[in-house]
Order: C-alpha cells, then sequence, then structure tokens
C-alpha cells in the first residue's frame, strides 16, 4: 500500500518474516498464488514478494470496459489483503496480541488512499471490500491450527530467505494451508 501505516514498518528479521507469511497465506486466500514467482526475505518491502506481469495489469484491449474494471477492483482487493494478512499475521501470530482498532482504522485509512489512486474508490466504496477482508483474516489467524503453520513457515523463510512458488506451494501443502 502506497500510504503505508507506521504498524506496516518491519521492527526486525523477524518481524519482517511473520508479515511475509502473511501475504504468502493471504495470496492463497485470495485464490492469487499464481501472481507471484518466489518470496524473499533480504527483499526491500515491496520487493519481497515477486509478482508476476500479470499482477501489475497495464490494460488489455480484448476486455470490455467493465472487464477491465472489475480486474483492477479484484487486484486491488488483493492488494488490500497483502497488506491487512501481513499487519495482522504480525500481530496476530507473532505478538500473539489482539487486534485493535487503531491497527484496524490505520489499513482501513491507507487501503482507501490506495483504493482512491488505484480504482478511484470512495471511502464508502472501500470499505465493504476492506471489512470483508479483515473479518475473513482475523478469523484465519485466530485459528491455532494456522497460527502454528506460520511460524513453521516464517522459520522455514528465516532459513531459506529466499523460496520458490513451487517451494511456497509444497511448504504450504505440507501445513496443510492449501
Amino acid at each position: 500500500m502506497k500510504n503505508k501505516p507506521t504498524v506496516m514498518k518491519y521492527r526486525d528479521e523477524l518481524d519482517k518474516s511473520y508479515g511475509v507469511a502473511g501475504m504468502v497465506l493471504g495470496l492463497t486466500v485470495f485464490d492469487a498464488d499464481d501472481l507471484f514467482t518466489a518470496v524473499r526475505l533480504d527483499g526491500e518491502d515491496s520487493s519481497c514478494i515477486q509478482f508476476t506481469p500479470e499482477f501489475f495489469f497495464a490494460g488489455n484491449p480484448r476486455l470490455s470496459p467493465r472487464g477491465a474494471w472489475q480486474y483492477i477492483v479484484g487486484h486491488y482487493r488483493v492488494s488490500v489483503g497483502l497488506a491487512v494478512a501481513n499487519a495482522l499475521c504480525r500481530r496476530m501470530v507473532l505478538d500473539n496480541s489482539r487486534v485493535d482498532d487503531k491497527l484496524r482504522n490505520d489499513l482501513l485509512d491507507a487501503a482507501c488512499d490506495d483504493g482512491r489512486d488505484y480504482c478511484q474508490l470512495e471511502r464508502d466504496e472501500v470499505e465493504p471490500i476492506f471489512d470483508e477482508v479483515f473479518e475473513q483474516l482475523t478469523r484465519l489467524f485466530g485459528d491455532s491450527r494456522v497460527r502454528k503453520a506460520m511460524d513453521t513457515f516464517a522459520d522455514a523463510l528465516q532459513q531459506r530467505r529466499t523460496m520458490s512458488h513451487i517451494d511456497v506451494a509444497d511448504i504450504m501443502q505440507q501445513l496443510n494451508l492449501i
């Protein structure tokens, strides 16, 4: 997300590994796991996940205007999911803390800014997208089995530093997350 809330800044490498782990799970949850080729713990914030060119939709003359709009909003939803999954995995799994209103509001504000910039969405159009993503991921990261799997995934990422899409899929399958 362009206007990253303070909570999105990593405290250390462990924090970053959980953020990346959360984003990878978010991609799976939102059926977008085909949109990345690798994850790298040593990458900068925005390059920890190497996306396929399809993630960066620049237009397709074969799509109707409505189809293009739906595609763009779908990718925006994935972007919101990535930011929320990053923050919730770090807060709920790594810190073993509850999600407070400040975190939720910071994430919503960032989602609104991005929605306005990328899709010309107003706050009242962003809120239902955000609420659905936020509630789904809050339930997911509240599950003790998911939390344990995220601990394992974050540890594997710290050890390996870089994982291909195939490596990620193998681990996610072993952890019963896909």
